[in-house]
């Protein structure tokens, strides 16, 4: 882990390297958990990104926000992590139900059922509908910033976030059985994307 010793003398728009590291350390960790299933991994990969950040700080512009140019590092390290590997997008525990609570056993069998549905729909997705959605939920990245990290126009990001949603839900709504689910599961599908 990138240690705070020193730190707050990196100073750079918007504050210190410190407080930024703070700022945005839990949005990077948990787009690289979201797209890494192990979790070591995720934690080793979200220290090197921090760490390639402070090495390569002379060379931020100012030209985008700060956490395009994280975001930009971190989507380029999980490039370079799959360039030996073939990995699925999460694990099952890393997704969560926002706002969920556990009531009854039934509750959580259920909800476990609908995360591995979502994990393998998800892995189906083309790669850039992938990157997208995973920048906007597990990120929290605006469509703005998705664009200034993938390289593309604001509006061919929210076509393939648009895409990869309705494809979510054809996919997702083609495998329920019942109509009497179909309301409650259709709620659910947003929560499990969330993942907050």
């Amino acid at each position: 882990m990138v240690t705070k010793i020193g730190l707050e003398r990196v100073r750079v728009p918007g504050g210190s390297f410190e407080e930024l590291y703070d700022q945005h350390f839990d949005a990077v960790n948990r787009y690289l958990r979201y797209r890494i299933s192990s979790s070591w991994d995720a934690d080793d990969l979200t220290a090197a990104v921090f760490l390639k950040a402070l090495e390569n700080f002379h060379k931020y512009r100012g030209d985008a926000p700060f956490a395009v140019w994280l975001f930009r590092i971190a989507h380029n390290a999980y490039v370079d992590y799959l360039r030996g590997r073939r990995e699925r997008p999460c694990a099952e525990g890393d997704m969560v139900f926002s706002g969920s609570t556990q009531t009854s056993p039934e509750d959580e069998l259920l909800q476990d059922e609908e995360v591995r549905l979502l994990r393998d729909m998800l892995g189906r997705l083309p790669s850039e509908q992938r990157d997208v959605v995973s920048l906007r939920y597990a990120g929290e990245l605006k469509f703005g910033q998705i664009a200034q990290v993938l390289g593309k126009t604001e509006t061919a990001v929210r076509m393939m976030h648009y895409r990869a949603l309705k494809a979510l839900r054809n996919k997702y709504f083609s495998n329920v059985e019942g109509g009497e689910r179909i309301e409650r599961e259709n709620h659910s599908i947003g929560r499990a994307i969330q993942q907050r």
